[in-house]
């Protein structure tokens, strides 16, 4: 009785030993599903993004630029997240027919990729899993549907937020009201000399690091207060203060574009005085002094003060 006990326990272990190495298969590597396409970004130096409009990236001295519609500086990482799009997992791929585009909402594709000779085009989503049907060629991919937002991005999303290329050294400013110059010495003089309660070398600063929230194309007919910054290494940069409030925009008439600013960045740029701080319990502000700060701005934007909240809103 033990003997035949002992027997099925080593049997029920031999069994076991199978299984798992049926499952293990020892030796063999699991198969990591293909990429959408194997390409190295490195050598790519034109690509074309095409959705509402028609986005032109080109690789000039390592670094990407944006050449139509309009010709700007880009952020170099929304770029390489672009290019990663290639990367994307292919879940599964089948023979595509030409009657069958419609179908997969590829006729037209919402949007298409170019990268060097390598076109993707992509279409809706399958029902089921949300992921995304991509052609390439004769065959239909199913990816992950988590790159899309980049697909869709009009040009302004792409382009540098900086107000100013990066390491920018900045020589002159030439605010409404000032004009900073760096001396050979690397001092920091005012014209006209005043005791601004500002560091000039700290104004340059903020003008060689900020970054606007949010970028779009300039009406090429807005007027305003020219604002020069002179460059060590470059031609001058020039701006004009379209608005002051709510928000800070400044446009740039050569690139076509406006800035938008935060107002506590817009306070820095423009060398104006920080808010005073309400006074303790509510009190009054002295005679004079309150509402200081709202007044300056309506004066700055040149509107009655009902009119101008109103316009700013829209």
């Amino acid at each position: 009785m033990q003997s035949r006990l002992l027997a099925n326990l080593i049997l029920l272990a031999v069994i076991a030993i199978l299984a798992a190495v049926a499952i293990i298969k020892p030796g063999k590597k699991e198969v990591a599903p293909p990429p959408l396409l194997a390409i190295d970004a490195h050598t790519l130096t034109h690509v074309i993004l095409q959705n509402r409009e028609t986005l032109h990236f080109e690789k000039q001295d390592g670094q990407w630029r944006l050449t139509a519609p309009f010709a700007a500086r880009l952020n170099q990482t929304r770029v390489s997240q672009l290019l990663d799009v290639a990367n994307a997992t292919s879940a599964a791929q089948y023979p595509l027919k030409a009657d069958e585009l419609a179908q997969f909402g590829l006729n037209p594709p919402q949007a298409t990729l170019t990268l060097g000779d390598k076109v993707l085009q992509f279409g809706s989503t399958d029902p089921l899993k949300m992921r995304r049907y991509v052609r390439i060629g004769d065959t239909l991919h199913l990816v992950d549907d988590n790159f899309f937002h980049h697909l869709t991005a009009a040009a302004t999303d792409y382009v540098d937020k900086r107000l100013l290329p990066e390491g920018a050294k900045i020589r002159e400013i030439q605010l409404p009201g000032l004009r900073a110059v760096k001396s050979a010495e690397g001092k920091w003089i005012a014209e006209p000399a005043a005791d601004l309660g500002t560091d000039l070398a700290e104004l340059a600063s903020v003008w060689a690091t900020s970054r606007a929230i949010d970028v779009k194309q300039m009406d090429p007919s807005a007027a305003g207060d020219i604002i020069r910054i002179g460059l060590a290494e470059a031609e001058p940069i020039e701006f004009v203060i379209l608005k002051t409030v709510p928000e800070l925009l400044l446009g740039r008439r050569d690139l076509g574009l406006q800035y938008e600013l935060t107002r506590e960045t817009s306070r820095e740029l423009l060398n104006q005085p920080k808010p005073m701080a309400p006074p303790p319990g509510g009190q009054d502000y002295p005679e004079g002094q309150q509402g200081e700060e709202d007044a300056g701005e309506h004066e700055e934007s040149g509107e009655p003060e009902d009119e101008g909240h109103d316009e700013d809103r829209e």
